[in-house]
């Protein structure tokens, strides 16, 4: 009985002819360049490439490991992309029946003034199969279970992007951290050295040789180094801090070595076209099954417009009393249909669909100004990368220089032909250009994954 029901309600959908309304879904097309601004090469990237041959540092990989297997808001992402996903699930079921069961019993006594048979008492009871299915006739479902689709794809764009993002984030923080260490050696050294010229001084007022001067400049450049060492200090603390949390670990140091050059060498970069960016970013992609759910919705609201018609049916036993079984049980059944629809609504329906498509036009120039951002992105950083090459030269020259000035003032002391002054002033540009230049490395090295992730490279690495 009950498969009748259900072949009855099936044929009777099937009888019924079936459309969708709304815009029709097509990618959207965005004019890019022929190549990137500061682009050198065109071609294939490293993007290409898994992160660990990028990457190219033993601790960092260790690190980024623990990362993705252990960080606190990858986690929480992961399972919303699973809830998203179930939601799928949710939206679909309207296009199947929904069966349902009842049942009834309740017992009690006739009354002698109504029946002829007085304190009779009956126990009623009946069971049976219910089943309903609205007709997806305008499309409403499809439309619903197409934007549960494209809500589920746009999560799971936005996990891949934290997971870029967290690269990128932990990689530049522990290069950050090699330049700390750096520029900490640099200010150690800078301490000692004054710290040997202001007792040279010391030694030199108290012989008459030197004046208060030399001693003052001395102790100024003594312990404005000094003040260097425990901000660098908290630097790298901070630093490490904030990686260990990121890698879902308490608070402590992070094992690092290594220079920021040879990281920064290891990976050849080429910065292949826009075509790749768009295919292949993750914040794009979600953007884009943003725009489609978003376009999707405004089938949903037009369907809105239409009556709903859904078919039901009835199928069971009923029996005037239990206490006998159901040997004077009676089959029963039914099906029917229901019609509903809007007659007056005060606008809201028509309010609704300019919202979802107030709601696809903003998700449209989200989706552009995502496309623009991440071509700007990237051709900002090639230019960075090749500005801070020539930097980076310029810097190291002007080390080179500073060292030798150092050098020569050491001499001339040594041999009597100039005062320790010379020295000290040679110093007071030698450390200061080696903290920039150390910097400079910092920023060139960092490229290397900012240009990596904003390629979209790894994400595919789960």
């Amino acid at each position: 009985m009950k498969r009748a029901l259900i072949l009855s309600l099936a044929g009777a959908a099937g009888m019924m002819a079936s459309c969708s309304f709304g815009p029709l879904w097509t990618a959207p097309e965005m004019p890019v360049p022929a190549e990137f601004r500061g682009a050198g090469v065109a071609g294939s990237t490293m993007a290409d490439l898994p992160w660990q041959q990028v990457l190219k540092d033993e601790n960092l990989q260790k690190l980024l490991d623990d990362v993705f297997a252990s960080n606190r808001s990858l986690e929480a992402m992961m399972h919303n992309v699973e809830s998203a996903r179930r939601y799928i699930t949710v939206a679909r079921a309207p296009m199947f029946p929904s069966l349902g069961y009842l049942g009834q019993a309740s017992k009690g006594a006739s009354s002698p003034a109504t029946v002829a048979t007085a304190d009779e008492t009956r126990v009623p009871g009946a069971a049976g199969v219910s089943a309903s299915w609205e007709l997806d006739i305008w499309g409403k479902t499809r439309k619903g279970v197409e934007s549960a689709e494209a809500q589920a794809l746009a999560a799971e764009e936005g996990l891949n992007n934290m997971r870029i993002s967290l690269m990128k984030q932990v990689a530049s923080g522990y290069l950050r951290l090699i330049m700390l260490d750096e520029q900490l050696k640099i200010a150690r050294d800078a301490v000692a050295s004054y710290r040997e010229s202001l007792k040279l001084f010391e030694n030199q007022l108290e012989g008459g040789v030197a004046d208060r001067l030399q001693t003052s400049s001395a102790e100024y450049h003594l312990h404005a180094a000094e003040a260097q060492i425990p901000n660098l200090e908290m630097q790298i603390a901070e630093m490490e801090n904030t990686l260990s949390v990121l890698a879902g670990r308490a608070p402590g140091p992070i094992t690092r070595g290594g220079n920021m050059m040879a990281f920064a060498n290891a990976s050849g970069v080429a910065a292949g076209i826009p075509a790749d960016v768009i295919a292949r970013r993750p914040d794009i992609r979600a953007a884009e099954q943003k725009l489609r759910a978003a376009n999707a919705e405004i089938g949903v609201a037009i369907a809105s417009y239409f009556p709903s018609i859904s078919l039901t049916g009835l199928a069971g036993i009923a029996t005037p009393d239990l206490r006998h079984g159901l040997a004077r049980s009676e089959d029963g059944w039914g099906i029917g249909a229901n019609l509903t629809g809007p007659l007056f609504n005060a606008g809201s329906l028509r309010a609704n669909e300019e919202m979802k498509r107030d709601a696809f036009l903003a998700a449209k120039a989200d989706y552009e100004q995502t496309v623009l951002s991440a071509l700007a992105e990237i051709s900002t950083t090639l230019t960075q990368r090749t500005k801070l090459r020539d930097i980076m030269k310029k810097q190291e020259q002007a080390v080179a220089s500073s060292q030798e000035s150092v050098k020569l003032a050491q001499a001339r002391y040594t041999q009597g032909l100039a005062s320790y002054y010379e020295v000290l002033t040679a110093q007071q540009a030698l450390f200061p250009a080696q903290t920039q230049l150390a910097a400079y490395r910092y920023q060139y090295a960092a490229c290397i994954p900012t240009l990596y992730t904003q390629l979209g490279g790894g994400w595919q690495n789960k």
